[in-house]
């Protein structure tokens, strides 16, 4: 609505003024932005005020969809790590990461903008800056969005789908019970894309239902409780003088991760240390 409504004002305002008048606005506002010398009881004067406003309306509406923007994609990115398993080319952290570029690149722009046409047409080389900011960040949506992978699952459930956790016949103990069995003992993490909706269907219980379990019961979400598993048992798989001849890319398969660079991450972060060297020490040991 901002953009349609300074976009008229524009065109009115441009047809009506007269040609000297143009050439004064061009001259003394636009190119020299010469803002203090701006009178409003003039048609040159009300074209440049438009332009002044239009530009604040464009830096607040950049700030709101900016920070609208990160808060999807952190919300995005809970809602994946409950879902999945393995989370690789499934998150949009690139899109929150892209948002704070954005927000840089816009601080940037109104600097340019605060020091006028009239700074770079005396400094040509100074055109660069600008131009690689945003050439930049335009290749980095396109590459980014490009090797996004497509999630086809519906991950959030419908009213009448979350009122069916109270019709679940089992209690808390009994299910948190059957899910413990289904990890230590069935080892379903093992499975390589295992997803929140397999275990649901595995214990005939719903999503919304299991996902508050894990994160109050276990204080976690579903990616880390699967991925604690997948690390004990690369861990057990490590420290087996058997498995020293097997490469790490048969033991994150195993151990259910969906790659050696995942699992390299996510055994460092829970472990402190890689899967690599993790081996190495306790081989020194089992010496």
């Amino acid at each position: 609505m901002p953009g349609i409504f300074f976009g008229l004002s524009t065109l009115i305002l441009t047809l009506i003024l007269t040609p000297e008048e143009r050439i004064f606005y061009v001259e003394h506002i636009l190119i020299k932005t010469n803002l203090k010398g701006i009178n409003l009881n003039t048609l040159p004067g009300l074209r440049g005020w438009n332009f002044l406003l239009s530009r604040i309306a464009l830096i607040l509406q950049t700030i709101i969809y900016l920070v609208l923007l990160i808060r999807i994609s952190i919300k995005h990115e809970k809602v994946i790590n409950n879902y999945f398993s393995n989370t690789e080319r499934k998150k949009i952290n690139w899109v929150k990461n892209l948002g704070y570029i954005a927000f840089a690149v816009s601080l940037a722009a109104i600097i340019f903008a605060l020091l006028g046409r009239s700074y770079f047409i005396h400094h040509n080389l100074s055109l660069l800056m600008p131009s690689a900011f945003f050439t930049t960040l335009f290749f980095l949506i396109g590459y980014k969005g490009n090797i996004q992978s497509q999630i086809s699952e519906r991950l959030y459930e419908s009213e009448h789908e979350m009122i069916k956790e109270g019709n679940v016949s089992s209690s808390t103990d009994d299910l948190k019970a059957r899910l413990l069995n289904l990890f230590q003992s069935e080892k379903i993490y093992q499975l390589n894309d295992l997803r929140i909706s397999t275990v649901c269907k595995a214990l005939h219980t719903n999503r919304t239902y299991i996902s508050k379990l894990i994160n109050d019961e276990f204080r976690m979400n579903f990616n880390e409780f699967v991925n604690k598993y997948r690390v004990e048992e690369a861990k057990q798989l490590l420290r087996s003088k058997v498995n020293n001849k097997y490469t790490m890319e048969y033991i994150a398969q195993q151990a259910g991760f969906g790659s050696v660079a995942s699992f390299s991450r996510v055994f460092k972060e829970i472990e402190g240390t890689t899967p690599g060297n993790f081996r190495e020490k306790n081989s020194l040991k089992m010496d």
